[in-house]
């Protein structure tokens, strides 16, 4: 992982009362804390990865971010502003509104227009005071009517059934984002062997990656959620071994966890939780393989259990 701040230089530059002021945070913010320096340098190294933070160049930056990862539904009045709000507030509305069925697009922590307009439909029909603001009295409507035993919501629902699903010989359908570190020859011989594999596992296989080209997160993000396939799976380039579905601070992805969890199984690998954009942001059951998985010789090793796994689970 590249990124712009030097964390260790500046944990070093911290006195005693920042350290135990960034340990606050982090633990506020969902996450471990600890007095050894090389272990908090990582704990929020992890921190800036499963946000998406690589752009971050000091301490105030990171300092804001973890506030906003720290807040909890109430602890602000919520609305419509540029620039947009976003937090693990935010966050929290967006599931508690899908729970309730009024919001069903992707739970990425950002206040924007649908958030409101949902919010709005939400005001209405409890004969609160319609405002698109989320006050105290807004979030005791919301609290009040969920229900403790409900743990899907509307946008995991979204995540674990794609409108293109279809009953045929082939109607499951799987895209694939491949990091291009390999030779072009290499690229496509992986492309064509992930289209191999989909076949034999009657499921159509489509690409957010292309061969030869960087494509920015938030291009495939895009892409993703406008053919919302079956099934969502980002390769990563890392020494680690792992396979992550989505899991945030409120909810986790049911389909996601469970295919992780059988292929890590059956692989070796470890299965793991996260918030990772490409995970948050993505309306399809999504996974992210950390590893070397991507090449040609691996890419039947890792894809060939997780597809027939994807075809138990829709079966039954």
């Amino acid at each position: 992982m590249t990124i712009s701040l030097d964390v260790l230089t500046l944990l070093k530059s911290l006195s005693d009362v920042e350290i135990k002021d960034l340990r606050d945070k982090l633990i506020h913010a969902g996450y471990s804390s600890t007095e050894n320096l090389n272990e908090l340098v990582s704990i929020v190294l992890l921190f800036i990865d499963d946000k998406n933070l690589r752009s971050l160049n000091n301490k105030e930056d990171l300092w804001a971010e973890l506030v906003n990862s720290g807040y909890k539904l109430g602890d602000r009045i919520l609305n419509l502003s540029e620039p947009k709000l976003y937090g693990a507030d935010i966050e929290e509305l967006q599931e508690l509104l899908s729970r309730l069925g009024f919001y069903s697009e992707p739970i990425n922590g950002v206040f924007t227009k649908t958030v409101a307009d949902s919010v709005v439909k939400f005001q209405e029909n409890r004969g609160l005071s319609v405002d698109g603001n989320v006050g105290l009295g807004t979030v005791q409507e919301i609290r009040k009517l969920i229900r403790p035993n409900l743990s899907t919501s509307l946008n995991e629902a979204i995540k674990t059934i794609s409108p293109n699903l279809h009953t045929t010989t082939i109607g499951y359908t799987a895209c694939f984002n491949f990091p291009n570190d390999e030779e072009y020859s290499e690229q496509i011989e992986t492309y064509e062997a992930t289209k191999e594999i989909c076949i034999e596992n009657n499921i159509i296989a489509s690409f957010a990656s292309e061969v030869g080209q960087e494509v920015k997160e938030e291009n495939i993000i895009k892409y993703v959620n406008k053919l919302q396939p079956t099934l969502f799976v980002s390769f990563k380039k890392s020494d680690e071994e792992s396979i992550c579905y989505f899991k945030g601070s409120f909810s986790e992805s049911i389909i996601g966890k469970s295919l992780a969890d059988q292929v890590a199984k059956e692989v070796g690998l470890q299965s793991q939780g996260k918030s990772h954009s490409l995970l948050k942001n993505t309306k399809s059951v999504s996974l992210v393989i950390f590893g070397k998985y991507y090449q040609r010789e691996e890419i039947e090793h890792i894809l060939s259990p997780l597809l027939n796994n994807l075809n138990i689970r829709f079966e039954s």
